[in-house]
């Protein structure tokens, strides 16, 4: 029995989140280096180093020290707010298929796209040319606006590094983790773990040694290690070019350039206030433009509100119609299926609403410092009764030990472990979902209050700018109107005047 989209989703969301994949809105890219003219060796200074505090946030650390060197003052939590991610959430039901998404995970273009368009930075990605559907990408991401160059392999993508150190910037790119060199990966290495994304920087590069020098954000975010890494691990960490390689090319020599060579937003406040109202409103278009995900999936406070009505008992029971008895090949082999999606479940959710609520709390404080000409008190106090519903669904064990059942410690992934080993016993799901009903019901109205918290502070940033498609569009529509009106008339008086056939 194949396993639902739903678990390998959740087991994606156990290992690094990918790299940011985002760039600058330039019309065309070149690959703007000269192998004969590169150094043999470079190293930038100063990078600052920003961890990324627990499990998930790899790619916002590294575009923040990116950001920062680029002349931007962004932390971390800062680009929660500013990106919006921190008020974002992703969820679809379709069919066997059920995914959540933190903004932190959802998408990761889009937001710093948005962000470098409202400081003035530049940004261009690069990705092997033979990786799976590059031109379609290619194609999208320009459709967009998204400066795009390819990779032809190994040679192109060590240069490109070479270039863009020699030009005074880092190079941000997806690597995947078990082959760097700190400590903290081992337990990658001991259990056979690869194929994961994580985010680092090239500062530095030296061809007589064969190395590069990166930092790395991730150190020290799980397992016995977890905490700030004071011993300077992962911050100008060598790393030979066989390891970046192997690290590298897993990833598709995904490669980001960041410059600050554009113009700041003049209207910075009203676009972020806008998007923010937007994400929390679920408005699709904004989350998935020309994307038929935009209508497909629930966003913001629409998508919790749809979790509240299905992780309830009847919910799940309509959920697990789905797989009837018949599609098993014996009542045993059902039982262990459905009791270890009810696992996933669980710890995918916990692990999605953690980095939401870890994310959200600190873009609801940062978010005023960047519009401070605006009343947003009405706005903090709806978006805050959120906290407390987040905060009883999430637990950061889920992050620091991925995939470890013994640390399950949270609400949702008790509760959804204690009815996995029920209906292991009983094999009755329906009875199993029954007795629990009571701590089921307790999570979809945390899920509810989000939803209604979310509602509520979008609508505060709506008084603010309105999304009244009469108010944004009466002009226009005033003018459409009147000149249809003359269309119709001039016609009838035509008609009045044609004889009849």
């Amino acid at each position: 029995m194949r396993y639902t989209a739903l678990a390998l989703a959740i087991l994606l969301m156990m290992t690094f989140a990918p790299i940011s994949t985002t760039t600058t809105n330039s019309a065309e890219v070149s690959l703007t280096y000269t192998p004969m003219s590169l150094s043999d060796e470079a190293l930038l200074e100063g990078v600052p180093y920003v961890w990324q505090e627990i499990n998930g946030f790899c790619a916002w650390a590294a575009t923040s020290m990116a950001l920062q060197y680029a002349g931007v003052d962004a932390d971390l939590h800062d680009l929660f707010a500013l990106t919006t991610i921190g008020f974002s959430h992703a969820y679809i039901h379709y069919n066997d298929s059920i995914l959540v998404y933190p903004g932190a995970i959802y998408n990761q273009v889009g937001p710093v796209d948005f962000v470098a368009d409202l400081y003035g930075v530049n940004y261009t990605i690069f990705y092997a040319d033979y990786m799976t559907a590059a031109d379609q990408y290619k194609q999208v991401w320009e459709s967009q606006g998204i400066n795009v160059g390819l990779l032809g392999g190994e040679t192109d993508a060590f240069n490109l590094m070479r270039s863009t150190i020699d030009a005074g910037y880092p190079l941000l790119v997806s690597v995947d983790p078990s082959w760097l060199p700190a400590v903290d990966y081992d337990y990658l290495r001991e259990t056979g773990s690869t194929g994961g994304g994580h985010g680092v920087l090239i500062v530095g590069y030296n061809d007589t040694s064969g190395s590069a020098i990166i930092v790395d954000p991730g150190v020290g975010v799980f397992g016995d290690l977890f905490g700030y890494p004071d011993d300077g691990r992962g911050n100008y960490t060598e790393i030979l070019y066989t390891a970046l390689n192997n690290a590298w090319s897993n990833r598709f020599y995904i490669s980001n350039v960041f410059k600050p060579e554009g113009t700041p937003a003049t209207d910075f406040a009203d676009q972020l206030g806008i998007m923010v109202r937007d994400k929390l409103l679920g408005v699709g278009t904004t989350y998935a433009p020309s994307s038929s995900s935009a209508y497909l999936w629930s966003f913001g406070e629409v998508g919790f509100r749809q979790m509240s009505e299905d992780f309830t008992p009847e919910g799940l029971l309509d959920y697990f119609s789905i797989f009837p008895t018949s599609s098993f090949e014996s009542p045993e082999a059902e039982k262990l299926f459905k009791a270890a999606v009810l696992i996933f479940m669980g710890l995918g959710i916990e692990t999605t609403i953690t980095l939401q609520y870890l994310s959200y709390r600190t873009a609801i404080e940062r978010l005023p410092e960047f519009i401070p000409d605006r009343d947003l008190s009405a706005f903090s106090a709806a978006a805050q009764a959120a906290l407390p519903h987040m905060d009883a669904l999430s637990s950061n064990s889920t992050l620091i030990n991925p995939g470890n059942l013994s640390y399950i410690e949270g609400t949702l992934s008790t509760t959804f472990y204690d009815i996995s080993r029920s209906y292991n016993t009983t094999g009755d799901l329906e009875s199993t979902l029954t007795e629990y009903a009571t701590e089921l019901g307790v999570i979809s109205q945390h899920l509810l209050g989000i939803a209604d918290s979310w509602l509520a502070a979008g609508n505060a940033l709506a008084d603010i700018w309105s999304n009244n498609i009469l108010i944004i569009y009466g002009p226009w529509l005033a003018v459409g109107v009147f000149a249809a009106g003359v269309i119709i008339v001039t016609a009838f008086l035509k008609i009045r005047k044609t004889p009849s056939q």
